[in-house]
């Protein structure tokens, strides 16, 4: 049986291969202060450039993660669909899943390729 943070490393190690490090980093600056919601809205909206196609990858990871451990509906793996799913879940729902996409980028941070 594998704890938690084993079973985000086995989940984020495949996901970091061809993700910027750098782009990543300011994902959970950007949670913490805005909120997963709005985040995810960010990556998933038109425009900035490098930076923004990698940290559409991580989000996209990301769903595909939450989805795996049960906290969105299984099989919502775009950014829109995290976005429809939290949108009509509870306030702590919304909080669980912002502490785990924390803890999941702390690892596909870690395993993502140095700028």
């Amino acid at each position: 049986m594998q704890n938690l943070d084993q079973i985000r490393a086995a989940a984020a190690l495949p996901a970091a291969a061809n993700l910027k490090r750098g782009a990543i980093s300011r994902l959970p600056a950007l949670i913490l202060g805005n909120g997963l919601l709005p985040t995810a809205a960010f990556c998933e909206a038109d425009g900035g450039g490098d930076n923004r196609i990698h940290q559409r990858a991580a989000m996209t990871a990301l769903t595909a993660y939450l989805a795996s451990r049960g906290i969105i509906a299984a099989g919502n793996n775009t950014i829109r669909a995290l976005i429809n799913d939290l949108s009509d879940k509870d306030s702590l729902t919304l909080q669980r899943a912002t502490a785990e996409s924390l803890a999941f980028l702390s690892f596909l941070k870690r395993f993502a390729n140095p700028d």
